[in-house]
């Protein structure tokens, strides 16, 4: 089984950044972003999520935190550790941070994950175990050469 977010990122970094070319790879059959159901690995101080193969952080809009605060009354979103969200709009930035100081980057190069609206996946009240550790998207090999490839 492959990994969603190595996927989604290779495309990002293969595409050159363009958000347009890799969004069509991920469309359902109306037109919409497909949805990203995951695992919330940790939600504080970084929000980040999981498809039990690798971890990427997440960075929510004022929209997207609004909406579910006012559809989730007594939940925080601190709470939604070792839960499953579904984020329903989002897509990918391109930014250029100091890998120094940013675990969730590498050469230089972050590749955020913008959430417009994501809730809590019914039926997953209580903790969800997974089957394996997820680790460091940024960490991959493979990963760190295509992030080469792309800033040389």
């Amino acid at each position: 089984m492959s990994s969603a977010f190595k996927t989604l990122y290779s495309a990002m970094i293969n595409s050159g950044g363009d958000l347009n070319k890799v969004q069509s790879e991920f469309k359902d059959a109306t037109g919409k972003v497909k949805k990203i159901k995951c695992f919330v690995k940790e939600s504080f101080p970084y929000f980040l999520v999981t498809d039990n193969h690798f971890y990427v952080p997440c960075y929510f809009t004022k929209k997207a935190v609004d909406t579910f605060k006012s559809q989730n009354a007594g939940v925080n979103i601190t709470d939604l550790k070792s839960k499953v969200v579904e984020i329903g709009d989002w897509h990918l930035e391109m930014a250029k941070v100091d890998s120094s100081t940013c675990f969730t980057s590498y050469a230089g190069i972050e590749i955020r994950l913008i959430v417009g609206s994501f809730k809590l996946v019914q039926g997953t009240k209580e903790k969800v175990l997974l089957s394996r550790y997820p680790v460091n998207l940024y960490r991959d090999d493979e990963m760190k050469t295509l992030f080469q490839s792309y800033h040389h």
